[in-house]
């Protein structure tokens, strides 16, 4: 695992083209997040997303405030979106520079003691003696199709769970496959670095058992994108 996790960081945090990682990344202001109704649509979406289940749930009321984790925060779209409603908002990554830039984003916006950076140095269960509390959400948008493979997600899952309570909502979404070569998953990790943007990919139904083998309880699959092989679920922790 920790080969992977290096070579993931490799391109994440020390590629070549820094604007273009960037951009890669959702930095505010960079590339095509210049136009900041963009940018923050895509936080926007992602709570709608979330308060649309609580719905379904059939919940009393939206939990505020909560403790967020997100996975692959990047430059802080979903953290922006949320920054009112959480007490603590927990942001895992590979790349120093990405919890830098969601740290100067939400202090500069007046809120400095609610983002919790959590770097990974080696494995998914790093964040396990720094996430503290209990989290009400959980949410990864774009990220798992950048994992070096399937067994990393399963992985990073797995630590999910360990800091969950039950009825913790998740909000994940991945590339799917469906037997396009395009997106098919890499095979061998040399392979990565040229097709880490489309690097990882699960069928559907292969991810809903995943999530059902890790501890989660699938309610439905939605936003199925055919032109990039987007699908996001929508589960909670049993």
């Amino acid at each position: 695992m920790s080969e992977q996790h290096a070579a993931a960081q490799d391109v994440w945090e020390r590629y070549e083209d820094e604007e273009w990682r960037q951009d890669q990344s959702h930095w505010r202001g960079v590339g095509r997040w210049k136009d900041d109704k963009r940018w923050q649509a895509i936080g926007k979406h992602t709570l709608s997303k979330l308060r649309a289940t609580w719905r379904l749930l059939d919940r009393p009321h939206f939990p505020e405030p909560f403790v967020a984790l997100e996975w692959g925060p990047g430059g802080g779209t979903n953290l922006f979106a949320m920054q009112r409603l959480c007490r603590t908002y927990y942001g895992v990554d590979i790349s120093p520079s990405n919890l830098a830039e969601c740290e100067r984003m939400i202090t500069q916006e007046g809120h400095s003691n609610l983002f919790t950076p959590v770097l990974l140095t080696a494995q998914p269960s790093d964040i396990l003696a720094i996430v503290k509390e209990p989290i009400d959400v959980f949410i990864s948008t774009a990220v798992f199709q950048h994992f070096p493979s399937k067994e990393y997600g399963i992985e990073v899952l797995r630590a999910i769970k360990a800091v969950s309570k039950p009825g913790t909502l998740g909000v994940v979404q991945i590339r799917y496959d469906n037997g396009n070569e395009k997106f098919r998953s890499i095979t061998d990790l040399s392979e990565y670095r040229e097709r880490h943007i489309t690097a990882n990919s699960y069928q559907i139904d292969e991810f809903w058992k995943i999530l059902r083998d890790t501890g989660f309880s699938p309610l439905m699959i939605r936003d199925i994108n055919a032109q990039v092989n987007y699908a996001t679920f929508i589960f909670h922790c049993t």
